[in-house]
C-alpha cells in the first residue's frame, strides 16, 4: 500500500517524457556511437560496426541482430546510431511503451484499501488447513555477485607499482626480482658486490660489570641482611604477626636508604 503511494507520487514529479532511468540509458548510449561506422543499405535498414563487432540493424522491424533492443525494449547502441544517422527521426518512436511517464502514472494510479484492526476480522472456519509451500534449499554456494549488463562497462585494474624494484604489477612486500646496484665508470658499468649481512649482537641477558666499590657495598648490604634476619627471628617470638609485618616493612625501608648513602659515598 505504502508502496504503490510512493511510487504514485514519484510519478506525478517527474516532468519528462521518459521515465528516469530510460532517459539515462540513452543520454549513455548516445555517447557510445560516436566511434560507430554506419553503412546504410536503405532507409531502414544499416549494417552498423563498433569497435567490438559489427550487427545488422531494421527499424521498421524494430530489430537488431545482438538482440538486445528485443529483449529490453529500448534502441541498443547500433540502432541508437543509425537513428541518429538519419535527419529529423525521433528516438521516442523506437521506444517501448512501458517506459513512458504516463504508462509508469497508469500503472500505479490504483490505490489500496486499508485493513481494520485483526479482532475486527470476521471469523471463517475452513473443512482444511492451509500449509505452506514445500521448499527445498538449492545446492552449491549462495551467488554473492550480482549479474552484471553485457554493455555495462567494467572497471579497469589499477596497476600498481613496486616500490624496491620500480617495475608494474606487483608489490614490495612480493617482489622477486634480484637488485642491480649499478655505477657507471666512463663507458663502463660495473656491478656493486652484495653487502655482507652481520649478526646483530644480543644484549639483553649480559650482566652489568661490578667495580670495586660496588662490590663492597654488595657486601656491606648482604652482613646487615644476615644481622637483621636474627633480629627479626627474635622479634617474631614475642610479639604478634600484624605487629612483626610492621616492623619488618621498618626494617626493608631502613636498609634501603642506608645503602644509598653508601652508594653516593662511594661515587
Amino acid at each position: 500500500m505504502m508502496k504503490l503511494d510512493t511510487r504514485h507520487r514519484c510519478g506525478l514529479r517527474w516532468k519528462h517524457t521518459l521515465v528516469p532511468n530510460a532517459l539515462k540509458y540513452i543520454q549513455d548510449v548516445r555517447k557510445m556511437t560516436a566511434e560507430f561506422i554506419v553503412r546504410r543499405s536503405d532507409d531502414y535498414k544499416a549494417e552498423v560496426t563498433s569497435p567490438t563487432h559489427r550487427a545488422v540493424v531494421d527499424l521498421e522491424a524494430m530489430t537488431c541482430s545482438c538482440n538486445r533492443w528485443q529483449l529490453t525494449g529500448l534502441p541498443c547502441s547500433h540502432a541508437t546510431a543509425l537513428i541518429q544517422e538519419i535527419r529529423g527521426l525521433d528516438i521516442l518512436k523506437f521506444i517501448d511503451q512501458c517506459y513512458f511517464t504516463d504508462a509508469y502514472r497508469a500503472t500505479y494510479e490504483m490505490r489500496v484499501n486499508p485493513l481494520v484492526d485483526k479482532s475486527l476480522w470476521e471469523h471463517v472456519h475452513l473443512p482444511y488447513i492451509v500449509l505452506p509451500p514445500e521448499s527445498r534449499r538449492p545446492r552449491g554456494r549462495p551467488k554473492k555477485k550480482r549479474i552484471r549488463d553485457p554493455n555495462e562497462l567494467k572497471k579497469t585494474k589499477r596497476m600498481h607499482k613496486c616500490g624496491r624494484c620500480g617495475n608494474w604489477g606487483h608489490h614490495k612486500s612480493s617482489c622477486k626480482e634480484p637488485l642491480k646496484c649499478v655505477e657507471a665508470q666512463g663507458s663502463q658499468a660495473v656491478a656493486r658486490p652484495p653487502r655482507k649481512l652481520v649478526p646483530r649482537r644480543r644484549t639483553k641477558n649480559k650482566k652489568k660489570s661490578v667495580t670495586d666499590g660496588q662490590s663492597d657495598v654488595v657486601a656491606a648490604s648482604e652482613s646487615q641482611a644476615h644481622i637483621s634476619s636474627q633480629v627479626l627471628a627474635n622479634i617474631s617470638k614475642s610479639c604478634s604477626m600484624r605487629e612483626f609485618q610492621k616492623i619488618e616493612q621498618r626494617g626493608r625501608r631502613g636498609r634501603k636508604t642506608d645503602l644509598e648513602r653508601e652508594k653516593r659515598q662511594i661515587l
